[in-house]
């Protein structure tokens, strides 16, 4: 398994997914009690997964696939779906965040090192928009308030960069 990434939606819960050998997306999750095994989630992933939560019984995982796409799989909260390629060009890790119900907002370095943003307003993804930059390391965002994204990274000039949105 590569670097696992975690996310929790409620009370006494944590998800944990990671790469497997195979490359197939692996989880287990914590229920406040006792740790499930792991399981796999198939598909091909090629980066560490990101994984986001905007509310009880609700996760969406994303990694790069083999095409350098985006790949979104999410829980319901009863069932998960199945792999859905968001397209882009990546060439780092995924990141994003939510700052909402129903809001999503992933960034990846693109192939030309620009910082790429692409949002989910609960019933539709928007397309992908490049927000400049030259990258010289992976994309870091958070989220401290409603309509607030803080979006990270390191430029070539070796100083670390800050873009903000609200």
């Amino acid at each position: 398994m590569n670097q696992p990434a975690a996310v929790c939606w409620g009370p006494h819960r944590i998800d944990v997914f990671a790469a497997g050998t195979d490359y197939a997306l692996c989880h287990q999750a914590w229920d406040g009690n006792k740790w499930s095994g792991w399981g796999s989630l198939g598909g091909i992933i090629t980066s560490r997964p990101t994984a986001i939560s905007w509310g009880p019984n609700r996760i969406d995982v994303f990694a790069l696939g083999t095409d350098h796409a985006v790949w979104h799989r999410w829980w319901s909260g009863s069932a998960w779906g199945g792999w859905e390629s968001l397209g882009g060009i990546g060439e780092s890790e995924v990141t994003g965040c939510s700052w909402g119900k129903d809001r999503l907002d992933i960034f990846v370095v693109g192939t030309d090192s620009a910082a790429w943003h692409k949002a989910w307003n609960g019933s539709s993804w928007s397309n992908w928009e490049s927000r400049g930059g030259i990258c010289e390391s992976r994309i870091s965002c958070d989220s401290w308030g409603a309509n607030r994204i803080d979006v990270f990274t390191t430029g070539t000039t070796s100083a670390d960069y800050h873009m903000s949105w609200s």
